[in-house]
């Protein structure tokens, strides 16, 4: 019986983190949000007044939030399919790049539409292509926030 509880638990557990985060932080000017954090559609992001993040969901969506009296709240979305491969993919590209240990692989990264957050996440998926991902994605964000 207890094993039995043990493992309901745990399933409940996995089942509630399933579906983890919505968006990820590309850039935070509020030292205590680390790029590439993680967080929830409708999350109360404690960032102070005057400070501002840059948040992007799963479907390439690029929002920038200034901090008030209580904080920030993350926008709410209805997105059709939250992918935690996608929201991990997402925190690859904004994480700070690894030091090559060897030479260039010799792979050819895939040809994809680069302006598109689909081409730049279907490129960062292939090994060796992580850095041109990483280019295109910073120009992606930087084109969603001209006025």
């Amino acid at each position: 019986m207890r094993r039995w509880i043990l493992g309901a638990a745990a399933a409940l557990g996995v089942s509630g983190a399933a579906h983890a985060a919505d968006f990820v932080v590309v850039s935070s000017s509020d030292p205590t949000i680390a790029r590439g954090q993680a967080y929830e559609s409708g999350a109360l992001i404690q960032l102070a007044a005057g400070k501002s993040i840059v948040l992007i969901d799963t479907a390439g969506q690029v929002t920038r939030l200034t901090g008030g009296p209580r904080g920030a709240v993350a926008p709410r979305r209805q997105l059709a399919s939250v992918s935690d491969e996608r929201i991990t993919i997402l925190k690859r590209l904004v994480e700070p790049p690894r030091v090559r240990r060897s030479g260039p692989s010799g792979k050819v990264c895939p040809a994809a539409d680069m302006t598109r957050l689909d081409g730049i996440v279907e490129v960062a998926q292939v090994d060796g292509c992580l850095a041109t991902a990483r280019t295109a994605f910073e120009a992606y964000v930087a084109k969603a926030l001209e006025p």
